[in-house]
């Protein structure tokens, strides 16, 4: 058995209902393929998918342990990765880093990702987060006038 369908078998139904709706176009078309295949035999249809993401009981938080907000699985990795989205900040912790890039320091900072839904919980890079209108209005405008 493959790993990923051992991972499948390792979700409840609410899980593999999020699994399948925001995760599985993640994967290489083979795998989507076989994922596929373990669903429909799971008895998982795009109504099913549905109604089981609108019901999800396990929205209450539990104290104490991190949960994705979108799904609410607490089956979340968190990476240490270089931060390098420093410039343009304001705050005491990005002027450190940056001037910890002009040294060749490098500041590391958690990336925290659901296995699950594949929701960017903390992404300190801004690499999947979507910015609002307002900030790339106020980005473009600094850059402006700061070069």
């Amino acid at each position: 058995m493959s790993r990923i369908i051992r991972f499948l078998n390792e979700l409840d139904d609410y899980e593999l209902a999020y699994f399948a709706k925001f995760k599985l176009q993640t994967y290489m078309p083979e795998t989507q393929l076989k994922i596929k295949k373990h669903l429909l035999k799971q008895g998982f249809t795009e109504e099913r998918i549905n109604q089981l993401i609108a019901i999800n009981p396990k929205k209450e938080e539990k104290k104490g342990k991190m949960r994705c907000p979108r799904c609410s699985s607490d089956k979340i990795r968190t990476e240490k990765v270089e931060w390098t989205d420093t410039t343009n900040k304001i705050g005491y912790e990005d002027e450190i880093a940056s001037m910890d890039g002009l040294t060749v320091k490098v500041t590391s900072k958690n990336q925290v990702i659901c296995n699950v839904c594949e929701y960017w919980i903390e992404d300190p890079n801004s690499e999947k987060t979507n910015k609002s209108l307002w900030y790339h209005i106020y980005d473009t405008v600094f850059h402006i006038f700061t070069t």
